[in-house]
């Protein structure tokens, strides 16, 4: 196997980008560095699409991107969908059973072109600042595409995730992207059935996928992925997912393991 083999695919949020929300020169160089050589680079996030535009900052891919924590895989190129797997009619209950419990917690609502705000708070206020998003309000009723993914925005996570365990919610998994983000996904995706997708749509076999997370959405990628790594400062739970342990996030995490694969196939 060849670096114009390898597919290799990264989180964003503790993995690609720094503390002031940038890809480290480091990461950027090493990145056009590997697409130049023939590697695939694609991102695997829970962001939308707009989202990973404005924190790539004129980085540009060179395969389709694994969106909503797996639900989308989507060409940047094109801004178009290739694959969605939505959530099921039973998410927009479960959604109002938050909204009614929760009169604090924020909600977001990502379907395969937008992120429409249910109710903001100051989280969601502070994720639309850190992504750099313009956001539509919009009612339950006046959503007409899919849902791809709904993000309940709260400081009170524990409480949270026991409410998720109070009623019985087929179809749909949840699962925590940060220590505010409660997510509801289709049950089944995750980005190791997103990364999977993409790699079929890139004919690239799942041994020659290389993946680094730092989180827990990030499990199911890494134990898919054929080739996982994972930054210094993810928890230690997940770090024993990798095959290789880099530097952290801050220091360049991305860049480090580009290094090691060109060690590895040159």
């Amino acid at each position: 196997m060849k670096i114009q083999d390898i597919l290799l695919v990264s989180d964003i949020d503790g993995t690609l980008i720094d503390k002031n929300h940038q890809i480290p020169t480091r990461n950027r160089e090493a990145i056009c560095r590997f697409m130049q050589k023939g590697g695939g680079f694609a991102i695997a996030t829970g962001r939308s699409w707009e989202s990973v535009e404005k924190c790539l900052d004129g980085l540009k891919v060179n395969r389709p991107c694994v969106l909503a924590n797996g639900g989308v895989v989507f060409d940047m190129q094109t801004r178009r969908a290739l694959s969605c797997q939505p959530l099921p009619a039973e998410a927009i209950e479960y959604t109002r059973r938050f909204l009614k419990a929760f009169p604090e917690a924020g909600v977001e609502v990502f379907t395969p072109s937008d992120v429409l705000m249910l109710r903001e708070n100051q989280v969601t206020r502070d994720h639309m600042r850190h992504e750099r998003l313009q956001y539509q309000t919009a009612k339950i009723e006046e959503i007409t595409e899919p849902w791809c993914k709904v993000l309940i925005a709260s400081t009170e996570q524990p409480a949270l995730m026991e409410f998720t365990r109070s009623f019985p919610h087929p179809g749909v998994r949840f699962v925590a992207s940060s220590d505010r983000y409660w997510e509801m996904l289709p049950e089944g995706a995750d980005k190791g059935t997103g990364i999977a997708r993409l790699a079929e749509v890139c004919g690239v076999p799942m041994s020659a996928v290389a993946a680094i997370g730092d989180y827990y959405n990030d499990v199911e990628m890494l134990q898919t992925a054929g080739i996982p790594a994972v930054p210094a400062n993810a928890p230690e739970e997940i770090q024993k997912l990798a095959k290789w342990i880099t530097c952290s996030c801050e220091e360049g995490a991305v860049a480090e393991f580009i290094e090691i694969l060109e060690r590895m196939y040159g």
